[in-house]
């Protein structure tokens, strides 16, 4: 078990899961629990495919998914994030392409597609490298996604449930300077706290959502983030996930053996997180790390991470997946406003 101030990973060997690639083109960039904890999805970018795998009775994942979306002949053109609903009935896929695509759960199963319902694409999306995708909680009325290529994080509204429609242009695009190359974004469990990951500037930004009253109900985060952590130790942040008991932010590194955990404090009314990390930990072999990493300073590290409950998720085109237990306790974080 290793810990830090409030957050703890059990690292015992026997306890942390590793799901393998089956393919060498398979290369894990993103993952995503359902709402339930029940199913894993993971969005493999070379070969076009999203992975779901279930939920075993004794809480381990089956090593063989049961259901794949995409593949050779499918829409679907290097998808690089994925984002379950709240409601668990629908999937978001981001392409690096500049395109959202959203598919349903099926009626007759547990599984989704074959082909997205909706896709949000074209001119008029404002998506540039689309790296990042995410449905804002807690009622699954935005969907958003952060552009690596113009800095901003662009929400597009739900406008019809059946048959399933949002916005194709964005409704609200959140610009600041801290925002350099996003790669990644996540919310808290309740909406109040969106986080990127900045590629470019290996920071997290954090940004607080408006009061409803102050934005006349829309969705707004304010655009001036409350905190930037700039741990000297993050390369090429690429993900983040938030506990959600405690909000504590989980970070990978696309150019570092490790994912880090930061932790949340409110003082005078303000919530900022911790920096440096309280917690390190590495994913993988060193030498097979270094291996990729002397090639290229912007792999070999850990890229997609996802959080439920007191599961934490990693992948990597080098490893796969890493599954493991973890236990936070909140750190005095203010209450949602």
């Amino acid at each position: 078990m290793i810990a830090g101030a409030q957050f703890e990973i059990d690292t015992d060997p026997a306890s942390v899961q590793l799901i393998a690639p089956l393919e060498t083109l398979e290369r894990f960039e993103g993952v995503s629990f359902s709402s339930t904890g029940d199913v894993l999805a993971v969005a493999t970018s070379e070969n076009n495919t999203v992975l779901l795998f279930r939920r075993k009775l004794d809480g381990r994942f089956e090593e063989q998914p049961y259901c794949t979306i995409g593949g050779a002949n499918s829409r679907l053109a290097y998808p690089h994030d994925i984002s379950f609903s709240t409601c668990g009935k629908l999937l978001a896929v981001a392409q690096r392409r500049g395109a959202i695509a959203i598919y349903q759960k099926s009626r007759e199963g547990e599984g989704y597609g074959p082909e997205p319902v909706f896709e949000i694409s074209g001119h008029k999306s404002k998506l540039a490298l689309s790296d990042g995708v995410a449905f804002v909680p807690p009622h699954d009325r935005y969907v958003a996604a952060c552009n690596l290529q113009l800095g901003t994080i662009a929400f597009y509204r739900r406008i019809s449930s059946n048959p399933l429609r949002f916005k194709t242009r964005p409704e609200f695009e959140l610009r600041h300077p801290s925002l350099q190359e996003p790669d990644g974004l996540a919310f808290s469990s309740d909406g109040k706290w969106l986080a990127t990951a900045n590629h470019g500037n290996h920071s997290v930004c954090v940004f607080q959502r408006q009061n409803r009253f102050l934005s006349a109900g829309r969705l707004r985060y304010w655009r001036e983030p409350v905190s930037v952590i700039k741990d000297p130790q993050m390369r090429y942040p690429h993900s983040v996930a938030f506990a959600p008991r405690s909000n504590h932010l989980v970070v990978t590194n696309a150019g570092a053996n490790y994912f880090s955990a930061y932790q949340p404090s409110t003082r005078q009314s303000r919530t900022r997180w911790s920096e440096p990390a309280v917690l390190q930990q590495m994913v993988n072999n060193e030498a097979a790390f270094m291996e990729v990493n002397c090639r290229n300073k912007m792999e070999g590290g850990p890229k997609g991470i996802a959080v439920h409950d007191r599961t934490l998720a990693v992948c990597s085109p080098e490893f796969g997946i890493k599954i493991y237990s973890f236990r936070d306790r909140p750190g005095g974080v203010a209450d949602a406003g």
